[in-house]
């Protein structure tokens, strides 16, 4: 039996999946082929289970307004994200705020965008009756500023400790007309008791955002003194492994593809954990505080004995040496 035909169906076979690969999802689900969302949410689960995370979707599409809509997000507001989209493209070009590879409005709609502002569907979200949130290690202003668009009575201070992006994001704020925006240059560990325009901001927010900064316990730890101490609240994007730690103490758990409910948007999840939560894993974190300026420096520092390396000694007194010049007078040219 001849073995002909099975090998060219495994071809075919193989050379369709590959296509399948090749196009998913910008072209396989561009916005002309899809009628629906579950349209969209079917094909995109039937798809690449390896393509999770690569969503893209033009901000412009009906289906994009669809997806907003679904989450109460108005068409102005969603417009706004719209052009925070080519915003960052638009500063992607000069400095690095997100991954440069392919970007284009769609992408960062798709991958930055839609992420961030899945945290308002949140059940319970904290962010509905914040008056005070926090974005710690905001990069190029997610998941900060969808969030500061969708709740314009939110104000949001967006924190990085890399000056050049928080002048991107400061423009960007600026050209969307977010009034409800601050930006701050420095470690958020300083700010505890350090205020900036006369705000204090130990235990003064309602919420302290975070998207994959750091180990989870360790972020924990920097934020613990800035959250309120009895209502709190933080919200976390996170991807991978999560310590067992932080599991066994988080208040929400939602994937973010069940947030948009709509599959292969994002392999990420967004935790919810309360100031009690948050206050015990930053004490189990093993982070230990740093002391800060020379005034802690000063009380720690332990006298040397004997004279420092490289120290000029005193000189000793003794006869007087004959350098042949003890008449030399200077020339005065006044005179």
């Amino acid at each position: 039996m001849s073995c002909r035909p099975f090998v060219m169906s495994f071809i075919a076979f193989t050379f369709a999946r590959s296509s399948v690969r090749a196009y998913a999802p910008s072209r396989l689900f561009a916005p002309s082929r899809v009628r629906s969302l579950a349209t969209r949410s079917a094909l995109l689960a039937a798809a690449d289970p390896y393509a999770a995370g690569q969503f893209s979707l033009d901000p412009d599409s009906s289906e994009a307004r669809e997806l907003t809509s679904s989450m109460g997000i108005s068409s102005d507001q969603h417009d706004a994200l719209s052009r925070l989209a080519s915003l960052v493209v638009d500063w992607n070009g000069r400095i690095n705020l997100v991954s440069r590879k392919e970007c284009s409005p769609p992408i960062v709609f798709g991958r930055h965008v839609l992420p961030s502002a899945a945290l308002s569907a949140v059940p319970n979200c904290a962010l509905g009756t914040a008056s005070l949130a926090m974005d710690v290690g905001c990069g190029g202003g997610f998941p900060g500023l969808p969030l500061a668009i969708i709740y314009p009575d939110t104000e949001f201070w967006l924190v990085d400790s890399v000056g050049k992006k928080l002048k991107a994001v400061q423009d960007m704020a600026d050209e969307l007309g977010l009034e409800n925006v601050r930006v701050h240059h420095g470690r958020v560990e300083e700010l505890v008791d350090d205020p900036v325009d006369g705000r204090k901001h130990r235990s003064a927010y309602d919420v302290c955002l975070g998207r994959s900064v750091t180990a989870l316990p360790r972020f924990c730890f920097w934020i613990s003194d800035l959250i309120k101490k009895e209502e709190g609240k933080l919200m976390y994007i996170i991807g991978g492994d999560i310590d067992e730690i932080v599991t066994s103490q988080v208040e929400e758990d939602c994937p973010i593809d069940d947030l948009l409910e709509t599959a292969g948007v994002s392999d990420k999840r967004c935790l919810v954990l309360p100031a009690s939560a948050v206050k015990d894993i930053a004490r189990k974190s093993g982070e230990v505080k740093r002391k800060v300026g020379n005034k802690s420096a000063n009380k720690t520092k332990k006298k040397r004995s004997g004279s420092p390396k490289g120290q000029w000694k005193k000189k000793e007194n003794g006869p007087k040496k004959n350098r042949g010049y003890d008449s030399f007078e200077r020339f005065d040219s006044a005179s």
